[in-house]
């Protein structure tokens, strides 16, 4: 795949997410942001275990961005992205309906931190900014870990890919718990 189309995708996507997960937030109180249906998760925790998420990427994928022995691209062959094996076997899973564990450095406390919407909303703002920042970069050449295991190898289409498929995954979680008959309405504030 073409680099610079899976940038250009991504930060569609990426913009996509901003928006839903807006309008899911949207005129929601502190309350309905706490209700939880069981042992599942609220809404507050989602985005809690999103901002954890990015957080974790972000961390490694900074310095490596920014870092002058980045490799850039210098080749009209070098615009060719292609996903690395382990990178390719998460996004598979993620995008597979099946429930998944998130892992335990990202499961979230029982009351998200104040003003969890605003903090995902700029961690989304860090990841526009780090997509722009890598156009001139070679995506397969640049390596990282992944945050939960040092053993998981990634290059930084992967880590974009992954955390797109997973903001979408739990947009998708969001809705189903906003939708839900038990979710607290009546307590919707008023635009």
């Amino acid at each position: 795949m073409n680099q610079e189309d899976l940038r250009t995708r991504l930060l569609i996507e990426l913009e996509e997410v901003t928006r839903d997960a807006r309008a899911i937030a949207d005129g929601l109180s502190e309350e309905q942001l706490a209700w939880a249906d069981g042992h599942a998760w609220s809404l507050g925790q989602v985005f809690e275990h999103l901002v954890l998420s990015i957080d974790g990427y972000v961390s490694r994928i900074r310095g490596r961005i920014f870092s002058p022995h980045a490799a850039h691209v210098v080749a009209e062959t070098e615009t060719d992205w292609e996903p690395s094996l382990m990178g390719w076997m998460i996004v598979k899973r993620l995008r597979a309906p099946r429930p998944l564990p998130a892992p335990r450095i990202w499961v979230p406390g029982p009351t998200p931190r104040p003003d969890v919407v605003n903090a995902f909303m700029q961690r989304q703002s860090t990841l526009t900014y780090l997509l722009r920042a890598s156009s001139a970069l070679f995506w397969n050449r640049v390596r990282t870990t992944s945050p939960v295991s040092a053993v998981v190898r990634l290059n930084l289409g992967d880590a974009f890919s992954i955390l797109m498929v997973h903001a979408q995954r739990h947009i998708g979680q969001m809705e189903r718990i906003r939708d839900r008959d038990t979710f607290p309405k009546e307590l919707r504030l008023r635009n």
